[in-house]
């Protein structure tokens, strides 16, 4: 009976040090891995939608807290901002809309004079290869480029203006669907979008 409580004390140690272990880990690194994210991730989607800025938008990021649910529980969404003789005049932040294959992370660049899309970049995907993984073509993002924020993005085959990647209807459609969710999140939080990545 001995030997057995001895054990359990013991592997209840071995257990709380290697979480504690754990835990400190990830905490010591969280900064380090969403530098990463930034650089490899997102990092080449803001800036090929934000090309032609004076600033480099990637150290320029700023953090803004957002409402995420009926709760009122936050989130924070990274806003990049991009400037043109010192005035702001786009911003990038990332938003997902549901694929073939899970979430498709895209990240879209607004122009906030004119009101109109940038462009998107395509960060991440579990679509299937030579069909919905085609939403990464430039043909297929370009067709996003110049559309108002008034409107609405969505394939020819539901009444809109973007052109479907043939056999990928499904993953066309939840990139317009991450557009749109971006549309509504900016036009909802224009103000506090604009302030946070104020110089």
């Amino acid at each position: 009976m001995r030997e057995i409580l001895k054990m359990i004390v013991v592997l209840a140690a071995i257990t709380g040090a290697s979480g504690l272990l754990l835990a400190g880990v990830n905490q010591g690194t969280q900064e380090q891995r969403k530098k990463q994210l930034l650089k490899f991730v997102k990092g080449p989607a803001v800036l090929e939608v934000l090309k032609g800025s004076d600033n480099q938008p990637l150290d320029d990021v700023k953090e803004l807290e957002v409402k995420s649910d009926e709760e009122g529980a936050g989130a924070v969404m990274d806003m990049f901002p991009a400037y043109k003789d010192d005035e702001l005049w786009g911003v990038a932040f990332e938003v997902t809309g549901p694929g073939y294959g899970g979430d498709i992370g895209v990240i879209v660049g607004i122009d906030v004079a004119e009101e109109k899309l940038l462009g998107i970049g395509i960060t991440a995907h579990k679509e299937t290869p030579g069909l919905g993984a085609r939403v990464e073509e430039k043909g297929f993002r370009s067709g996003f480029t110049g559309l108002e924020l008034g409107g609405a993005a969505n394939v020819k085959a539901d009444g809109g203006d973007v052109d479907a990647i043939s056999g990928a209807t499904i993953s066309s459609q939840g990139v317009c669907e991450a557009v749109n969710k971006a549309f509504a999140f900016y036009r909802e939080n224009k103000e506090e979008i604009l302030a946070s990545v104020a110089r």
